[in-house]
């Protein structure tokens, strides 16, 4: 059984369609805990890869998450 995962919305359900947070992190050419630092607001991604999220976000009707940090 899969862990559940603890990413907030919209990270979580983009996760969910790619078959989780590995999935997720392969498709941004990533590291799982890179992504969850992103999704939580403890980094900021930067250049290229603010660039590969907006593109994946989009590419699955979702909307680009804001760029907050903690």
């Amino acid at each position: 059984m899969p862990r559940p995962t603890t990413l907030p919305e919209p990270w979580r359900t983009l996760a969910a369609r790619l078959g989780g947070v590995q999935a997720l992190a392969d498709a941004l050419h990533s590291s799982t805990r890179t992504v969850r630092q992103w999704a939580h607001g403890q980094r900021k991604p930067q250049g290229p890869a603010r660039a590969a999220i907006e593109a994946l976000f989009a590419a699955h009707g979702l909307a680009v998450p804001s760029q907050r940090t903690a």
